[in-house]
């Protein structure tokens, strides 16, 4: 285990999703929404539970999944479907930063170093 502060935790998270999704939004396969849904479990795991949050790690999930299947049935990706993956990419990001923010500056959290493998 690894003691953090909670925003670089954020921070880190946010940081290994990004590239994830810009792989989606390219051409995206099965085995990437496998890695985004690993990786928001972990960020979901940073809070206790929060609907939004939840929420928005939901729209993020089901956005990714609409794109990787036009990524299979088309050969470029609609233009609606990368906003709504961009959209509601913003939207979890800023929904976990102000978690983090509402807590108080030196929270420090306990948080499982586990490989992805593990976490899936």
């Amino acid at each position: 285990m690894m003691f953090r502060i909670l925003t670089e935790a954020v921070d880190e998270k946010l940081a290994l999703i990004a590239p994830i999704l810009r792989k989606i939004e390219q051409d995206g396969q099965s085995a990437d929404l496998r890695d985004l849904g690993s990786h928001l479990i972990r960020a979901l795991r940073l809070f206790e539970r929060n609907p939004g949050i939840e929420a928005a790690a939901d729209d993020l999930y089901a956005a990714a999944a609409a794109l990787v299947g036009e990524n299979m049935k088309l050969s470029q990706p609609s233009a609606r479907g990368r906003r709504l993956l961009n959209d509601a990419h913003l939207r979890f990001c800023s929904r976990l930063e102000a978690a983090a923010d509402r807590l108080k500056p030196y929270e420090y959290l306990v948080v499982p170093d586990f490989s992805v493998r593990q976490a899936a």
